[in-house]
């Protein structure tokens, strides 16, 4: 059990958890993740289209709907908050969620600037809350999977992670009409995942940063070479005019590779033999989950599953905000490394 603003956690009880946000990708993701787990009381949510808010209440069975999420925080008393919603709108939220000593999950990035994600996550410390950010990458059932394997020969010594799409180059990188570049909002989980594999901390980057067969000056192409304090050397790529969207990790080990597609095939190899080969949705039904949706293979199921679980059990998540700052940090460097 763990202290709550009411008292305690029991392992046995719902977490009451309370929604701010009913987007598209809240509605695809979120909402159904946790409306799936016996132990979560979806108690309430808002969004300022209460129509939105309603909608998606009717669907998820909700009792509770609002357009203030102040209002919602104080009448229903969640221990746990999830808000999802952009990153420009995310700080007001979270901090006054963070203020009241509740739980919190958002999506990725944490915030806009490397600054808000360290002030989230100093708010988040000295109200003792628990939290994780969007970064489900780091819980791809194949990837944990392999990760497990290769470690128990020695620790990672080198990381190769590509997030790639393709994209209309007869337009401006950047998202959100160009509010924000696509390495912080997207390509950080590339970033993440690549602190995840080699851990320890960042020691050098070397990067470029271009801008690539599109109008304007966001950059649309990211390279870095990382070094970390573990030993292992990180290699990152994401780039947003590319042939296709994809998400693969290669990684390396003594004497053994894995690599993983998470919508693919991933496979395993070792002391020069023949690689096992799966199919990643295999991995689906890894911890329990239904593993019949994109979702369960590409590790949000799992995500959510482990937040609420520590909420439960009083630790803290993978993706909390500390580590969520750290990963916004190098982003930020790989940015000024980059366009040097």
């Amino acid at each position: 059990p763990i202290a709550s603003r009411k008292g305690v956690v029991l392992m046995t009880d719902k977490v009451r958890v309370a929604f701010i946000g009913a987007g598209n990708l809240a509605n695809g993701v979120h909402y159904p993740n946790l409306a799936s787990l016996p132990d979560v009381d979806l108690a309430a949510n808002c969004d300022l289209f209460l129509d939105k808010a309603q909608a998606t209440a009717k669907r998820f069975g909700i009792p509770r709907v609002y357009s203030d999420y102040e209002k919602m925080l104080a009448e229903v008393d969640p221990q746990a908050v999830y808000a999802i919603m952009p990153p420009q709108d995310i700080f007001a939220p979270a901090s006054a969620v963070l203020r009241q000593g509740r739980h919190l999950f958002v999506e990725k990035p944490l915030g806009m600037t490397a600054h808000q994600a360290r002030l989230l996550a100093y708010l988040a410390k000295e109200h003792s809350c628990l939290t994780a950010v969007g970064f489900q990458r780091r819980h791809i059932p194949a990837l944990t999977a392999f990760k497990r394997r290769v470690e128990e020969r020695g620790p990672i010594q080198q990381a190769t992670v590509s997030f790639l799409k393709s994209t209309d180059l007869s337009q401006h990188a950047g998202v959100y009409g160009g509010i924000i570049d696509n390495l912080t909002v997207d390509g950080c989980h590339a970033v993440d995942t690549l602190r995840f594999l080699c851990g320890g901390e960042v020691e050098q980057v070397a990067a470029h940063v271009r801008t690539r067969r599109v109008p304007g000056t966001s950059p649309n192409e990211f390279t870095a070479l990382v070094s970390f304090s573990s030993g292992a050397v990180g290699i990152l790529n994401s780039s947003y005019a590319t042939g296709r969207r994809m998400f693969r990790v290669e990684f390396h080990g003594p004497n053994i590779t894995a690599y993983v597609d998470a919508d693919r095939d991933s496979y395993i190899v070792a002391d020069n033999g023949e690689a096992e080969v799966y199919e990643s949705q295999e991995f689906g039904t890894a911890d329990g989950a239904p593993g019949d949706s994109p979702r369960h293979w590409r590790g949000q199921w799992h995500q959510t599953r482990q937040f609420i679980d520590c909420v439960k059990a009083g630790r803290q998540p993978l993706t909390n905000f500390a580590e969520a700052a750290k990963t916004m940090e190098l982003v930020e460097r790989i940015h000024t490394v980059g366009s040097a």
